[in-house]
C-alpha cells in the first residue's frame, strides 16, 4: 500500500526508476510524461481526468515537475483531499517550498537527500583557454533551465574567487541568472560569461 505523499528530490530519473521497480509500470501515471520545468493547469486537469478513470487495483498518480504553477496547485486541492477510489498521489519537486501551505498540509512531506556534487563544471578557469572554451560551450548547449541556473551560479563562484570583478560586472552575473529562467538559450549565456572572464585583465 502506497500512501499519498511529497518527495523533496531533484532526482527524478532515479524516482522514476525505484517507483517502476517497487510498484511496476501498470500501476503507475506520470504526469507531465517527462519531468518539466513548469506543472501547468493542463497538466492538473490530466491528473484529474486520470483521477476519474475508474481502477480495480491501487494507481498512483505521479506529479513531477522543477515548478508548480499557483493555479495548478490550486486546481488540484480538493482532488487531493478527496481522492477518487483506489487513486494515491505522488508529487516531486526540488524544494517544498515551491508548494502552497494548502498543499502541504494535505500530504506528508518526505525529503530524500541527494548528495549534490558542488563541482561539476568540468572546466578549469585558470587553465582555460579560447578551445577548452568552446569546447565546455559544446557540451552545455542544451541545458534545461535548472541546470543553466546551477552552471551559472558554479561559475559566479569561481569566476570571483580568481578575478575581481566591480559593481556593474557583478550585476551581469545576476542578469545572467535572470535570462535563464526565462529560458534562454545556454550556449548564449554562457558564452558572454566566459568570454567576459577570459578577456578581463
Amino acid at each position: 500500500m502506497f500512501t499519498s505523499k511529497i518527495l523533496i528530490s531533484e532526482d527524478f530519473e532515479r524516482i522514476k526508476e525505484e517507483m517502476i521497480e517497487k510498484y511496476g509500470y501498470k500501476h503507475l501515471r506520470f504526469i507531465p510524461k517527462i519531468p518539466a520545468s513548469d506543472f501547468l493547469l493542463d497538466d492538473a486537469r490530466l491528473v484529474e481526468k486520470e483521477s476519474y478513470i475508474a481502477e480495480v487495483d491501487e494507481k498512483i498518480i505521479i506529479l513531477m515537475a522543477h515548478n508548480f504553477r499557483i493555479e495548478a496547485q490550486n486546481f488540484l486541492l480538493k482532488l487531493l483531499e478527496e481522492p477518487p477510489k483506489n487513486i494515491k498521489f505522488l508529487i516531486v519537486v526540488p524544494s517544498k517550498n515551491l508548494l502552497l501551505p494548502t498543499i502541504k498540509s494535505r500530504l506528508i512531506c518526505e525529503k530524500r537527500n541527494t548528495k549534490k556534487t558542488k563541482n561539476h563544471l568540468n572546466l578549469d578557469l585558470n587553465k582555460m583557454d579560447l578551445k577548452i572554451l568552446f569546447e565546455f560551450l559544446q557540451e552545455n548547449e542544451n541545458l534545461d533551465k535548472n541546470e543553466l541556473m546551477e552552471k551559472i551560479i558554479l561559475l559566479t563562484e569561481q569566476m570571483v574567487k580568481i578575478k575581481d570583478f566591480n559593481e556593474k560586472e557583478l550585476e551581469f552575473f545576476y542578469e545572467s541568472y535572470e535570462l535563464a529562467k526565462l529560458n534562454s538559450k545556454s550556449s548564449l549565456i554562457l558564452a558572454t560569461l566566459l568570454l567576459n572572464f577570459y578577456t578581463k585583465k
